[in-house]
């Protein structure tokens, strides 16, 4: 999607998000998020995916382009017309929204076998782990897809992720708006934690490893210099706080939906420039912990 046209930029073909800019502009958008950032949300959260080996969002990168179906302002019917900068994410083909999948399966409860419901809940908790460090505000199940064919395949896709990555949890920023995580009203985020993802992640996740994923979102959100360095620490304290509340929950072989009961905190480096070398959390991070004087009511 391309960055002036995303759902609060200036050129956004809707008429209701038009409305909304011009006459609520006081509860215009959401105040925890980076305005009009959404086409590097979308490829922060492929790069989450890839450095934690998740496979769950479809390959999603910063492009420039020109189309047709783009929409311009009406000063560019006069000259050539010029590429667009935005997200672009590959097509994924097959797949559902899992709001229809879920309806299957609630009707037909055969066609989920017990070998899929293990699969299945091994991706859910795939997503479960990458909205909850990108601190996604906006996953439903119909951005959630799913490729089901009943004894063959069975996949998912984690996609729209633009709405993630704010400067501050949401839950202390507005009184009104929180944008609670959704998944855990299903049961897969009830359950165990798979044993594989589980011992993959724990492996996986130390502090040469946050310090790592954070140098190359730093990269991402600094593209151009479109945010300022203040904005993007911002975004790092809480992606750091939120790989520290994930990694305390699996170290304690906790149920998925404990996430939502751990305080949300915000996490600074001790360190400078060096890279962190051993696994004692504490030696190269220090907590923070978030108050809500500064709510507002939207």
């Amino acid at each position: 999607m391309p960055s002036d046209e995303e759902p609060f930029a200036a050129l956004n073909p809707e008429w209701p998000k038009f409305f909304q800019r011009v006459l609520c502009f006081c509860c215009f958008g959401r105040a925890c998020l980076i305005p009009n950032n959404g086409y590097l949300s979308e490829t922060g959260a492929s790069i989450v995916d890839d450095l934690l080996q998740l496979h769950i969002v479809p390959k999603t990168r910063v492009v420039r382009m020109a189309s047709p179906s783009f929409f311009y302002s009406r000063c560019c019917g006069r000259y050539e017309i010029k590429p667009k900068e935005g997200s672009f994410q590959l097509f994924v083909k097959g797949y559902e929204s899992a709001q229809t999948v879920f309806s299957r399966w609630d009707y037909d409860k055969t066609l989920l076998s017990d070998a899929e419901e293990e699969r299945f809940k091994y991706l859910f908790q795939k997503m479960i782990v990458l909205d909850y460090i990108i601190r996604n505000t906006d996953r439903h199940m119909d951005n959630l897809l799913i490729r089901h064919i009943p004894g063959k395949v069975i996949e998912l896709a984690a996609i729209d992720n633009g709405l993630a990555f704010p400067v501050k949890h949401p839950e202390f920023v507005s009184r009104f708006r929180t944008f609670p995580f959704r998944w855990t009203e299903y049961r897969w985020a009830q359950q165990p934690w798979d044993p594989a993802l589980r011992e993959h992640l724990l492996a996986l996740i130390n502090p040469a490893f946050l310090h790592d994923l954070c140098h190359e979102l730093k990269i991402l959100f600094r593209y151009k210099h479109i945010n300022s360095r203040y904005l993007v620490f911002s975004q790092m304290r809480v992606v750091r706080g939120q790989v520290w509340n994930l990694y305390d929950c699996l170290a304690k072989n906790e149920t998925p939906d404990s996430l939502i009961m751990k305080e949300p905190i915000l996490v600074t480096r001790r360190y400078r420039r060096n890279r962190p070398n051993t696994d004692n959390w504490a030696q190269w991070f220090r907590v923070r912990h978030c108050n809500n004087y500064s709510r507002a009511c939207c």
